[in-house]
């Protein structure tokens, strides 16, 4: 089995080591606006039923701008090189055999993201959440001599196994500052595949691997000194020193503590004469820390924390006057924020790859023509009283829906069977079922469908799908089956 290499992954966990001793040596007192950093770290891609990929090392680089103390702007690229193992217990595990590995997933992860520290510990320690999104390009290759394997396309045919995929992802992240301008950082982060870009069959979607894992440690190097303002200053407010109880105004509100009824004010909210937060909009939020300060106050419960009224599905409207507030991403919405479907196929504009597809015609996912319909045979177990050739209500709705499928796609075929128990004559049924798939045919060309396209068939007494011994059987044995072909 192969095991850890210790002396490898010693080294490398040395050349970090060796790069933060000299950085912390030469590092200047100065707040920065820049960053750059390298990283490393462990990775696995799980979520399917492709076989596990135990943690194998990554790594890459980033760089940052920080427009705010709140918040960071990063880029950063990674590269993966994992190996499945067909017997692995766990994808979490570093226990790996290369001799059960039979394929390598090879990416290169680009992607822009934010991070925001939302607490801090000691003055030294800040502890962060980050989004981000970006483009995996990746390719699954065999791991012995790295040709490119194949899979299924959306439309059943032999394609390559890579792709250019578009990734979501979200990441928690602890940063030890050891200087103004170094810091030692270890990421957890955690990419969705969304499959935008990856064309491949739905049988292959189902099973694929669309989960990155990945553990990272790293340096960064800040530059770019900037003056000591709101936007530029790195010590974040939340870590400014607190002045001792006994200080003219403890809370920094400009109400000394002698006349301060709110002793312990936030910092930054906009207090009264009392020195009490003023919260104009009434959401919950103070002002001066409130960044939508004059929100509705029918949102009132429904703001984030930042005081904003909460979007949740994305679509412009807000929750506290969205009617359908949760709307599939991405979908078109009226003025109430319910989605909109022009073609009332039940996908909605904005997601719907075919917005003008005919009324009542059945769709796939997309919102396109649904033809898979076409690949087998179509069975209608019609309500026939013994001896009868009389369509059913509820078959005259199947037909009328096929119907208009078969008037849009006119190059198609159909020969209908019809058949029978086997109750009577032989002859006597051959006629009557001759007759079920005549009137099965004259109700499809009262539909619209031209009679050159269909050719009935009296099957009589053959093909028994269930026992003549009971009333059951017989009932499912009395059917009409279409069959299409070009």
């Amino acid at each position: 089995m192969k095991k850890m290499n210790l002396h490898l992954y010693g080294k490398l966990i040395l050349i970090p080591i060796l790069i933060l001793l000299i950085c912390t040596g030469v590092a200047e007192s100065a707040p920065t606006k820049y960053l750059f950093g390298i990283k490393g770290g462990f990775s696995t891609l799980t979520g399917g039923e492709t076989g596990k990929f135990p943690l194998q090392i990554s790594y890459g680089f980033y760089a940052g701008y920080r427009p705010s103390t709140k918040w960071t702007i990063f880029f950063d690229y990674s590269q993966l090189n994992l190996k499945n193992d067909t017997l692995a217990a766990s994808s979490f595990s570093f226990a790996r055999e290369d001799s059960r590995s039979d394929r390598k997933w090879i990416a290169k992860r680009i992607c822009f993201g934010v991070i925001h520290p939302f607490m801090q510990l000691g003055g030294v320690v800040d502890l962060s959440i980050g989004f981000n999104a970006g483009m995996m390009n990746w390719k699954m290759v065999n791991p012995t001599t790295d040709y490119l394997l194949e899979s299924i396309g959306g439309r059943n045919q032999r394609v390559d196994f890579d792709a250019s995929e578009l990734f979501i992802g979200a990441s928690g992240g602890i940063t030890l500052k050891l200087s103004e301008k170094v810091n030692f950082n270890s990421i957890l982060n955690l990419d969705y595949l969304t499959g935008a870009g990856a064309e491949f069959s739905d049988s292959v979607i189902s099973v694929r691997d669309k989960m990155v894992y990945s553990f990272s440690v790293s340096l960064s190097v800040g530059f770019g000194s900037s003056t000591r303002d709101k936007f530029s200053q790195w010590t974040p407010e939340y870590s400014k020193p607190i002045k001792k109880k006994d200080s003219a105004d403890s809370d920094e509100d400009g109400v000394s503590d002698k006349d301060d009824k709110c002793i312990n004010t936030p910092p930054g909210a906009t207090v009264d004469r009392n020195g009490c937060p003023v919260d104009s909009d009434g959401d919950g939020v103070f002002d001066g820390r409130d960044d939508c300060p004059n929100t509705d106050r029918k949102a009132s419960g429904k703001v984030d924390i930042h005081g904003c009224p909460i979007d949740r599905d994305f679509d412009g409207i807000p929750d506290y006057l969205d009617n359908c507030p949760d709307n599939q991403i991405g979908a078109w919405v009226d003025q109430y924020g319910c989605p909109i479907d022009s073609d009332a196929d039940g996908v909605p504009d904005g997601l719907d790859d075919c917005p003008y597809t005919l009324v009542g015609v059945d769709v796939d996912r997309n919102g396109c023509l649904d033809l898979s319909m076409f690949s087998k045979p179509m069975v209608l177990n019609i309500q026939y009283v013994s001896g009868s050739y009389e369509i059913d209500f509820n078959t005259k709705e199947k037909l009328k829906r096929l119907a208009r499928l078969l008037n849009f796609v006119k190059d198609v075929k159909l020969d209908i069977n019809g058949y029978t128990d086997n109750i009577g004559t032989i002859k006597a049924n051959r006629d009557i079922s001759l007759k079920r798939a005549n009137r099965v045919r004259d109700y499809l060309v009262l539909q619209g469908v031209s009679s050159d396209r269909i050719k009935p068939f009296g099957k009589g007494e053959t093909n028994f799908v269930a026992s003549n011994d009971v009333a059951s059987g017989r009932e499912k044995n009395r059917r009409v089956e279409i069959i299409f072909y070009k």
